[in-house]
């Protein structure tokens, strides 16, 4: 059995990582809530967003999982996640965040101390 947690895909070509600050001013969870798709008592502790079977087309609403718990787990590992999915594009989905950085490298490749010659961030 897979890892729900670990993103994945047919071959793996590029794997990575990503990270995201959430925006100041719009939280996905109010936006989930006011859609009435999450409780009070809940809060959102993950995001799986993907496409699959894209041949070069742009993508305009990727598939969302949006993974809840319930208030008050213990911050380390809650004991149930209840798993929605969400229907909305992707410039919505970036408009939850006020920084996102996705990095991903070709398969196998050796990073560690290679020098970049050009713009990078991070």
């Amino acid at each position: 059995m897979h890892d729900v947690f670990s993103a994945r895909v047919q071959y793996n070509d590029f794997k990575g990582s990503v990270a995201a600050d959430q925006a100041d001013e719009i939280a996905l969870l109010k936006y989930l809530q006011d859609k009435g798709l999450a409780q009070e008592d809940e809060i959102v502790i993950g995001v799986r967003a993907g496409f699959n079977g894209n041949h070069g087309g742009e993508v305009q609403k990727p598939r969302i999982v949006v993974y809840l718990a319930a208030k008050g787990w213990d911050q380390v590992s809650p004991k149930k996640v209840r798993a929605i999915d969400i229907d909305m594009t992707t410039a919505k989905l970036f408009s939850f965040y006020k920084r996102f950085d996705l990095v991903m490298t070709y398969r196998g490749a050796d990073m560690d101390g290679v020098e970049v010659d050009g713009p990078h961030y991070g």
